[in-house]
């Protein structure tokens, strides 16, 4: 078993309101698991270098970057970090756009994955690396910080809360709205930290989701029931989803 602590940046993306959704829709349970992968792969698309794939947690994605110890190349990463930050809410977005617009099955949970929204956890600090059998894994007391910080006080459910070791590293764009906040943890203790809302409209599909992506579905709506009435198209189904007639 190898094993290595390197200075680290820690990320988690995770699904809000994947069990309620789950539990929810249980009667649709194979529709409401294939939206849930489906957001889980945009996630993970956007999950590029400098940063990587530590292992799927359920809802969430669980990823980091090591800390280079180049510091023009450091630079850069940090810099490349900071602008996924928002690219993983538009990405996100723009899929859950894409899964209601181009899904004609009316079960509730297809019916409802505006539902879903996300949040991401970023935290600064070591890990050690080791491999036992097959399998690669982090630990130490900054990775159990990180996911200790999903279970926090905020009542938002789409939010970047990014530690104040994480803020030091990583640049936050100026145009956001940015809150102070702490947490408390019983052996762990108090963690500043900051609050990054991004400016996303409560109706998100319609403020939120790229232009490009918009204007498609948007045209798409439009132009479907006249096609599909003179019979030139076929009325266009989410293929992906699993027949769940009883």
């Amino acid at each position: 078993m190898d094993q290595a602590e390197r200075d680290v940046i820690l990320m988690i993306a995770d699904i809000s309101g994947y069990t309620k959704f789950l539990v929810a829709n249980r009667m649709e349970l194979a529709h409401a698991q294939v939206i849930i992968n489906e957001l889980t792969k945009t996630i993970i698309h956007e999950v590029q270098i400098p940063l990587e794939v530590s292992k799927l947690e359920g809802d969430a994605v669980f990823f980091f970057a090591v800390k280079d110890g180049d510091s023009s190349r450091w630079e850069q990463t940090r810099r490349q970090i900071g602008r996924k930050l928002l690219l993983f809410f538009e990405r996100f977005s723009d899929k859950l756009y894409e899964l209601k617009e181009s899904n004609t099955c009316g079960c509730n949970a297809c019916s409802h994955v505006d539902a879903l929204n996300l949040k991401i956890i970023v935290h600064s600090g070591r890990a050690l690396f080791y491999r036992l059998d097959r399998f690669a894994e982090l630990s130490g007391i900054d990775v159990i910080i990180v996911h200790r910080l999903l279970k926090n006080t905020l009542k938002s459910d789409r939010y970047i809360l990014m530690t104040e070791q994480a803020a030091r590293d990583i640049p936050i764009p100026q145009n956001l709205t940015i809150k102070k906040h702490r947490e408390e943890y019983e052996t762990i203790g108090t963690i500043n930290s900051s609050i990054i809302y991004p400016h996303i409209a409560d109706d998100y599909f319609h403020n939120y989701s790229s232009l490009s992506i918009k204007a498609k579905y948007m045209m798409k709506k439009m132009l479907t029931p006249v096609l599909v009435k003179m019979k030139l198209v076929k009325f266009p189904a989410f293929t992906n989803l699993p027949d769940v007639t009883p």
